[in-house]
């Protein structure tokens, strides 16, 4: 009796997988905030046309108006529903301006206006003296 119960246990203890999923229960997809948006200058403004798409919980939205390198303006707006919002910024034609929309310390997303400051490309180089002659 002893040796068919430990006979038994040993060919159920191979089957202990077949009690459990071995594939676990999908968990629900977070909620995360959605955010689209677009820049456009109009004369010494920048009007900043922002969709609000999902957002889970009501929260502080984080604008951060940068010209070049240097924070211009920063505004924090309190969030409750999916909504649209319109808003300006100063605007100086010929730089480079950003906006970042910060939610919970987070950057979320970016939109810039303008052109860049760019170095100059550097110069070709000069062809090695007697190179390029096959004669």
């Amino acid at each position: 009796m002893r040796r068919a119960f430990l006979l038994l246990l040993l060919l159920l203890g191979g089957c202990r997988y077949t009690f459990w999923p071995l594939i676990p229960p999908e968990a629900p997809f977070p909620e995360r905030v959605q955010v689209m948006g677009r820049l456009e200058p109009e004369g010494a403004t920048a009007r900043a046309v922002l969709q609000l798409r999902r957002w889970p919980e009501p929260n502080y939205l984080e604008l951060r108006w940068y010209q070049g390198d240097t924070l211009v303006d920063e505004r924090s707006i309190w969030v409750e529903v999916p909504q649209q919002l319109e808003l300006t910024f100063p605007y100086a034609e010929g730089e480079l301006h950003r906006l970042l929309i910060v939610v919970e310390g987070r950057p979320l997303l970016q939109l810039d206006l303008g052109e860049p400051n760019l170095p100059p490309p550097p110069a070709a180089p000069s062809p090695a003296p007697g190179a390029g002659s096959e004669s």
